[in-house]
């Protein structure tokens, strides 16, 4: 029985597994208009850039269905060729858009170029038909985890002229690529969130990666590991003032800098088990 019997009875051949790349600009409408159509036409020079700085040239040469989407670009690659599309590719698109920045601000000081990134792996068309090719299941979760609240929010919260991009990659991606060790990057570099999309009919587990963390100003940046905490108080050879009713605030303890109290100081009680003197 050949294939297109087994059509005819509702059965048909799986398309080709492709990873799915997709990218938009951050606030892209928010760049003066005048400038719009150049910063379009710039995404897919960084991505190519981006691409050379890897050393993996071949892959861009060969990436499937290619389309820019106006604020952003979308391309298909062999599932051999997915672990490089987060590692180090990632990391050199952060650093290209971070070189790029100057000359962006040159042109027009309001001008800038953040990028929002989605990774997944579905099965796709991909027939070289320009009409059909990548339409699929697959390509729809790629663009809804693109637009997730979750990644917009983790942009958000990081400074914009530091951190340039942010990834989000299919709950499929992390256990096949990231989780099974296919990377560089450790999993626990992932953050895990539940994607969704207000309004639409989506919600996925998936995973946030930021290639170059940074924190708005009013959240101060992590400590660093091996390193003891900010101090509290006054230290080393300053006074520490008390004000106002002490009562028994204090139990023990020793100060190594002079103490000034005022107000009302009450004294513990001789029978009180904490008072030993």
């Amino acid at each position: 029985m050949t294939l297109d019997k087994h059509a005819k009875e509702g059965t048909r051949p799986l398309p080709a597994y492709r990873g799915i790349f997709a990218v938009d600009c951050v606030r892209f409408s928010d760049n003066p208009s005048l400038h719009l159509p150049d910063l379009s036409a710039r995404i897919p020079d960084v991505l190519k850039t981006a691409f050379d700085r890897c050393g993996i040239p071949e892959v861009w040469a060969q990436r499937r269905f290619p389309q820019a989407t106006g604020d952003g670009y979308v391309f298909g690659v062999r599932p051999k060729h997915l672990p490089f599309l987060i590692d180090p590719l990632l990391h050199r698109l952060q650093e290209v858009l971070w070189e790029e920045a100057p000359s962006l601000r040159s042109r027009n000081r309001k001008l800038g170029l953040r990028l929002r990134v989605s990774v997944h792996v579905g099965p796709v068309p991909d027939e070289g038909d320009e009409l059909r090719d990548r339409i699929g299941t697959p390509t729809i979760d790629t663009f809804r985890l693109l637009d997730s609240t979750s990644l917009r929010e983790a942009l958000r919260g990081g400074q914009p002229d530091i951190t340039l991009l942010g990834a989000i990659v299919s709950q499929r991606v992390f256990d096949d690529v990231v989780k099974a060790g296919y990377t560089g990057l450790h999993p626990s570099e992932f953050r895990p969130v539940t994607a969704d999309v207000p309004g639409k009919d989506f919600v996925q587990p998936a995973w946030i990666y930021i290639p170059k963390r940074s924190y708005d100003d009013g959240e101060p940046a992590p400590r660093p590991r091996g390193t003891a905490p900010e101090p509290v108080g006054p230290v080393g050879g300053s006074t520490t003032a008390f004000h106002g009713d002490v009562g028994n605030a204090i139990t023990g303890g020793s100060f190594s800098s002079d103490v000034n109290m005022t107000g009302n100081i009450h004294k513990k009680p001789s029978n009180d088990p904490g008072n030993k003197s």
